[in-house]
């Protein structure tokens, strides 16, 4: 994982509300791809993109666009968003 995105999880992570902060980074990370890159977001992701479009006042999605990095860095991290998602959820995390 790159290192300077991982440093950024870290220093916005919520220990009390990890699906929050797992939820608030995927959301960022899939309108970073969809409306700053020309990649598409994986359809098993199930990410519906707004009409309104990105969300720009996002803090998460800011620091994607701040840090510009390589699409297939963001691409690694919601693939690891979404396997943190799915853990959470099968420990009833979620909500």
């Amino acid at each position: 994982m790159n290192q300077a995105l991982k440093n950024e999880w870290q220093l916005t992570y919520d220990s009390g509300d990890p699906w929050g902060s797992c939820m608030s980074w995927l959301f960022a990370v899939c309108d970073y791809l969809t409306f700053e890159t020309d990649e598409c977001v994986p359809d098993e992701w199930q990410f519906k993109p707004s009409l309104f479009g990105a969300d720009d006042d996002d803090y998460h999605f800011q620091t994607l666009k701040e840090l510009n990095l390589p699409s297939k860095d963001i691409l690694h991290f919601g693939s690891l968003l979404i396997r943190f998602n799915a853990l959470l959820k099968r420990k009833n995390l979620d909500y």
